[in-house]
């Protein structure tokens, strides 16, 4: 029988192995298996990824720079490897457009945004008419980014076909 802590050991190990051949700047190691990578995207963007490798085998990726995002559980090594590649590849796509810089303030207020809508309805009694009027407020933002998002020719058919740029 494989003994848990070790299994999640060598994962976490091949797992910085990987990334270090991805070219992360930085690997740090924590306690319970928590690991943090780093990798410069063009000498002004770092990226930052935390993974919360789990006894039950399941990894909690999460972006932490330039903004927070949960990313997605995964189950194999080469799976958050696979997408952490991808994201790179395309955070060096996007910032060499002259919109990424808005789109990181954009990304920033959202993040802050979040907050005070937490701190909004946890901490007070809103009213049923103003609870209504934010979520009409949501559903339209969401309908304009569905339509953007319709208008707007796609980067690349294969998400796949972006992991040639990782390098460059």
């Amino acid at each position: 029988m494989i003994n848990t802590l070790t299994a999640d050991k060598v994962a976490s190990d091949m797992i910085d192995m990987m990334m270090k051949q991805l070219g992360a700047t930085s690997i740090k190691n924590m306690p319970a298996h928590i690991n943090v990578y780093e990798f410069d995207i063009n000498g002004e963007l770092t990226i930052k990824y935390m993974l919360d490798l789990r006894r039950d085998h399941a990894m909690y990726l999460r972006r932490v720079t330039p903004y927070p995002m949960l990313l997605g559980v995964f189950y194999g090594e080469t799976d958050v490897v696979d997408f952490i590649k991808r994201d790179i590849a395309k955070f060096r796509n996007a910032s060499k457009t002259d919109k990424f810089n808005k789109f990181l303030e954009l990304a920033d207020g959202l993040t802050q945004f979040n907050r005070e809508i937490e701190q909004l309805f946890l901490n007070r009694k809103v009213p049923t008419a103003a609870f209504e009027e934010f979520s009409e407020e949501m559903e339209h933002i969401r309908a304009t980014i569905e339509q953007i998002a319709r208008d707007c020719p796609m980067l690349y058919d294969d998400e796949r076909l972006i992991e040639d740029g990782i390098r460059k």
